[in-house]
């Protein structure tokens, strides 16, 4: 019985409003809808266009078209829902249209059937915080607050601020029900009264929306004074957003400057302090930002007058607006979305070949009723696979928007997402029964849902048998020596039978890892996990030909393998025609590396347990596949990889498709040397090339077990020439087309963890291994690195930084020629 881990995790059901920016009725709307759901300050509001504005840039530049920007934001925040804010909005960003609606179908109308909506409205909440605080005669007087705007002109603001209620007469029931249960004082806005409310700590409706959920931010960026026009909707969807990703934003009128400029001046001051913990010296600061309406001219003279405190090196200003759309690189610290955690619960299942089912109960928000709609509230689930045989897939490809896989049940809709699977509860305590496969199974699922067919290899059948065998990556580190694999494979050619005497096998295995902890026991992994069985190899009396024989197949007679004559066991000088031998069985029985089988599990090992150790990576694979676009349109690969890096605190990176190409060493005879004196040819460059052409932006990878300067010219030539192909930048997926990794020697045989393989090479290996900024775990990056190790190539900034100059080089002579 094997036993898988379920950490789930309850939040609330995160919508995502399209709206168009400048759209200041529906803008209105989708604030009051947000005051009445359940953590509605945390859902996004994603400004829709058709091409990018003027303002988008201060400095006018752009980088991205208008569909990019909007899709930037949804993977961002990866909605469950997507509330279009008139009809059309959804249309082209390719997500599931039964989870596309309408602003006026999120919240129950009254009069209609509870099962109606979407998404777990206050009154729940309301309702009991009431019955547990409020119903109750107070000491001290509460700190709720209705919020309302003395002039009309600010009524957005104020309800993106604070929060406000709808005006529709059958909406009308959420602001009585606010008014009912907290008596809240009611409070004219105006500058000075804002200032007043920043200065103390209130409660509006917009915040106790989400009570009862505990919120990481995962970073601890300064607090931000964020200036801006408060009667443009595109500045308060900016403001908005940004909130939603930053713990301490403050929004700051333009029109109230004036009646804030003290606050501000203050609040500057005060957040100028040593950051608590630091020893270094380092200082926070409240950053002052500056909306994108703000009139470049305008800046400064503002700044000077009303927010400037003098303070040396406190005073810290901003004319941009953060690109949160866009992917941070891999150099900076990455911002996310904030982990919001309504209750969690870790759920530890045991399941078998024969039921192979884990069983999650569900976490409810215990204010909750029972029943209402069908998607009142989500459960996030990461799963962990703690039999450590590395069979199970527990990663899967990130796909929020219409995913056709996993199902893990009939009926329940799962979204692979960078916080883990998210499913929606139908009602109080429910439960799920998730079916598990293996990763095979699952990819070759997948595959299926984009009308391919997988068949699995020879080859690729040895790999999984060795893998399986071996127990899991951390047996098939016993592997992860060329002498090892070379003894293996030298056992298969053996006549007769593939045996070998042993205490010769033990020493051969033993002797080139003297010293080596980390693989000190390779000789009992292999024998215990069955690459080898114990027998007896018994000299024919008739022959002379020795052959081999299981333990429970011997007795005083046997027969001869060579001759098939019967003779007797030498039970007079058993020391002469009897010795102990291991036999290699199973797929390590194989000849020509187990047919490429050493290769390819080795090769999976890397990303799985090598990469990133130390880390906490998370691979599902496949070995072997024949995969069938059409009957007579056939490419094999030699193992599929969805890799994902994972993060302890935050949301993982999105998961990557990576395909791969493994060969054994150069042969150890001269018909192996002239077979594959080019381990990589043509034709696996053109078969890997198409598959990045069918799935765009995956990882390519080229492993051999030959050491880097056994490549041929050859070789390195058409791998670079793929390479390059694949640098190339795809603007609409913003990535480069294909990475190329090269794997050698040096990485297959790598005992430990990259680093310390690299760390002990020396040269540029070293210098790569030492350098902190670098993560070999972000696949994009190492494929830039070992392009640079062994196949000579420039690094990407260089080889993009000559594209560019050779670029502008031609600019600049056909402008000569016109001016001629």
């Amino acid at each position: 019985m094997s036993h898988i881990t379920a950490d789930v995790r309850l939040r609330p059901i995160r919508f995502a409003f399209l709206v168009r920016p400048d759209d200041r009725r529906r803008t209105l709307e989708i604030f009051r809808v947000n005051t009445c759901l359940w953590g509605g300050k945390f859902n996004p509001i994603v400004p829709c266009f058709r091409q990018v504005p003027g303002w988008w840039d201060r400095r006018g530049h752009k980088f991205e078209t208008a569909i990019q920007i909007t899709n930037g934001y949804l993977d961002m925040f990866e909605p469950d829902f997507l509330v279009e804010a008139e009809p059309g909005l959804a249309d082209g960003l390719e997500f599931d249209p039964e989870r596309v609606l309408q602003l006026g179908d999120v919240l129950v109308r009254d009069g209609q059937d509870r099962s109606g909506g979407c998404g777990l409205s206050v009154l729940d909440l309301y309702r009991h915080l009431y019955e547990a605080e409020f119903q109750f005669v107070r000491r001290h007087k509460h700190d709720i607050v209705d919020v309302v705007p003395r002039q009309s002109a600010f009524r957005n603001f104020a309800a993106a601020v604070f929060g406000a209620f709808p005006s529709d007469e059958d909406l009308l029931y959420f602001g009585r029900a606010y008014g009912d249960a907290f008596a809240p004082e009611r409070i004219s806005l105006d500058g000075p009264a804002l200032a007043s409310l920043y200065g103390k700590s209130l409660t509006s409706a917009l915040r106790i929306g989400h009570s009862k959920i505990e919120v990481d931010y995962h970073n601890r960026d300064d607090p931000t004074l964020f200036v801006l026009d408060a009667t443009q909707p595109r500045d308060l969807v900016d403001f908005w957003n940004l909130r939603a990703v930053r713990p301490h934003v403050l929004p700051i009128p333009i029109q109230w400057a004036e009646e804030l400029s003290g606050f501000c001046k203050e609040f500057v001051a005060r957040s100028f302090r040593p950051l608590p913990g630091n020893p270094n010296g380092v200082m926070m600061h409240a950053n002052v930002m500056f909306a994108r309406s703000i009139p470049t001219a305008e800046i400064e003279p503002l700044y000077a007058r009303h927010f400037r405190t003098g303070v040396p090196g406190a005073d810290v200003r901003q004319d941009w607006y953060p690109s949160i759309w866009r992917p941070a690189p891999g150099f900076t610290v990455r911002e996310t979305r904030p982990t919001l955690t309504a209750g969690s619960r870790t759920v530890d299942s045991e399941f078998s070949q024969e039921s192979p089912y884990v069983r999650i109960d569900c976490v409810d928000p215990d204010f909750a009723e029972k029943y209402g709609n069908s998607n009142r509230w989500a459960n996030v689930v990461r799963l962990r696979d703690w039999t450590f045989k590395d069979q199970l897939a527990t990663v899967f490809p990130c796909d929020y928007r219409a995913p056709k896989f996993p199902k893990f049940e009939p009926l329940a809709a799962t979204l692979p997402t960078t916080e883990g699977l998210v499913s929606f509860a139908k009602y109080k305590e429910s439960r799920h029964s998730w079916r598990m496969v293996t990763g095979t199974a699952a990819i070759n699922e997948w595959l299926k849902t984009h009308g391919i067919t997988a068949t699995l290899s020879d080859a690729g059948r040895a790999t999984g048998q060795i893998i399986q065998a071996l127990g899991g990556f951390g047996g098939v580190r016993s592997l992860a020596h060329p002498a090892i694999v070379k003894l293996l494979n030298s056992v298969t050619r053996r006549p007769i039978s593939p045996s070998i005497q042993h205490q010769e096998f033990r020493n051969k295995l033993e002797a080139p890892l003297k010293g080596d902890h980390w693989r000190a026991r390779n000789f009992e992994t292999l024998v215990e996990r069955g690459a080898v069985e114990l027998g007896m190899k018994l000299k024919c009396s008739k022959c002379s030909s020795w052959s081999w024989y299981a333990i429970d197949r011997m007795g005083y007679r046997v027969s001869c393998a060579l001759c098939l004559q019967e003779f007797g066991f030498p039970i007079v000088e058993p020391a002469k025609g009897a010795e102990w031998a291991y036999r290699l069985v199973g797929p390590f029985a194989l000849p020509n590396y187990a047919t490429g089988g050493y290769a390819a599990s080795l090769s999976i090992r890397f990303f799985a347990d090598v990469v990133d150790q130390g880390h906490d990576s998370n691979v599902a694979w496949s070995a072997g596949q024949e995969l069938a676009f059409s009957p007579s349109d056939r490419i094999e690969a030699d193992f599929i990889l969805w890799y994902q890096r994972k993060v302890t605190f935050g949301n993982d990176y999105p998961t990557q498709l990576v395909f791969g190409e493994a060969k054994s060493f150069r042969g150890e005879n001269a018909e192996e040397r002239r077979e594959i004196e080019d381990a990589f040819d043509q034709r696996d460059v053109d078969r890997m090339k198409r598959l990045a052409t069918e799935f765009p932006g995956s990882i390519l990878v080229f492993s051999t077990m030959k050491k880097p300067e056994e490549l041929s010219d050859d070789e390195i030539a058409r791998i670079s020439k793929l390479a390059q192909w694949g640098r190339e930048y795809v603007r609409e997926r913003r990535k480069s087309r294909a990475p190329v990794i090269v794997l050698t020697a040096n990485e297959l045989f790598a005992p430990y963890s990259l680093r310390d393989a690299w760390g002990k090479l020396g040269g540029r290996h070293e210098e790569f291994a030492n350098a902190g900024m670098i993560r070999t775990e972000n696949l994009r990056v190492l494929a830039d690195l070992t392009q640079q190790l062994y196949l000579n190539l420039p690094s990407y900034g260089e080889w993009l930084r000559g594209k560019w100059e050779k670029r502008a080089e031609r600019r600049r002579a056909r402008s000569g020629a016109l001016a001629k």
